[in-house]
């Protein structure tokens, strides 16, 4: 490969990295807007008492289907940068010295797993999809078990 055709191949798949690791920051952002939005109107709504309790539960349910949603799209984001990432990697082990290979270097530190282990973004990502969505199910069914414990 030529070193042009190297230098342009690298430039094409930072960019491509670039933008979907931005856009996907920019959606878990958006992700962190709506639920905690949606989270104000489920405690609004509990302090309220039983006249909003189809709210709540209405709220549960948009809360667990945008957690779900945006899981989705991460999903998807998170493949297009895997792909860019696989690219980059390629061409470091082709053009670049070992010393200077960040994203071949990276690559063995993410694959570990554990609590006290370096965590990647989408293993942070979906543990708050997972408990926004968890917490989502909870507040479809707590205004009645409220309000089931409270009668006397």
């Amino acid at each position: 490969m030529s070193d042009e055709k190297t230098t342009r191949s690298l430039e094409h798949a930072w960019k491509y990295f670039e933008l979907h690791a931005q856009q996907r920051m920019t959606v878990f952002n958006f992700f962190l807007a709506i639920s905690g939005l949606t989270a104000a109107g489920i405690g609004a709504g509990l302090q309220q008492g039983d006249k909003f309790s189809a709210l709540v539960c209405l709220l549960g349910c948009f809360l667990f289907f945008i957690a779900f949603l945006f899981w989705k799209l991460d999903q998807r984001v998170s493949l297009m940068i895997k792909a860019s990432e696989n690219a980059i990697i390629a061409l470091e082990q082709a053009a670049v010295t070992k010393e200077a290979s960040i994203f071949s270097n990276e690559q063995p530190l993410s694959k570990s797993f554990g609590v006290t282990t370096t965590w990647s973004y989408g293993r942070c990502f979906r543990t708050c999809f997972i408990l926004v969505a968890l917490s989502g199910l909870f507040f479809i069914f707590a205004p009645y078990l409220m309000s089931m414990t409270c009668s006397p």
